[in-house]
């Protein structure tokens, strides 16, 4: 078999691993792409060396094996990572999350508009407020107000929620 890709076998052949390994590389690390780039290229003089070295037909059908082989790689990869072995590693986060991504939805689902309660710290614009028994952040329009005094809701504009 090592016969009928030339005399190029072997840095065919380490070429072709160097590449496996940079897409693997590629699929676990963060960045730019360089690795998946190192892949590429190559998988790219694999087929450069086999048509520099034999024909235009050998280089064709090592393209040919070379897309073949990397697409069951790939399956098998996506298969393991959905079902096998690689599902059940620690750098899947398999968990899932319930619940509203944030007390901000929580907020906003709540009509606070016009509900009362108690500032807790010195409002000055910001602080915290009691307001139907949770504690809220709450900012006022730039006025200055006590511990211990009543507010009003006036407004809820995102994040923020406005008192008086």
């Amino acid at each position: 078999m090592l016969s009928a890709l030339g005399y190029l076998a072997i840095p065919c052949i380490l070429c072709f691993l160097f590449g496996i390994l940079m897409f693997v590389v590629e699929m676990f690390t963060p960045g730019f792409g360089v690795a998946g780039g190192l892949g590429i290229a190559a998988f790219a003089a694999i087929v450069v060396m086999q048509f520099l070295a034999n024909s235009l037909t050998a280089a064709l059908i090592v393209t040919a094996v070379l897309v073949l082989l990397l697409a069951v790689i790939i399956v098998l990869f996506l298969r393991s990572f959905q079902k096998g072995a690689l599902s059940r590693s620690k750098i899947v986060n398999a968990t899932a999350v319930e619940g509203d991504s944030s007390p901000v939805v929580k907020q906003k689902s709540l009509s606070l508009e016009g509900k009362t309660g108690t500032a807790i710290t010195p409002l000055r614009p910001a602080g915290i407020a009691e307001i139907d028994g949770k504690r809220l952040n709450v900012s006022t329009y730039g006025n200055f107000i006590e511990p211990g005094q009543p507010v009003t809701v006036v407004a809820v504009e995102g994040l923020n929620v406005f008192v008086k």
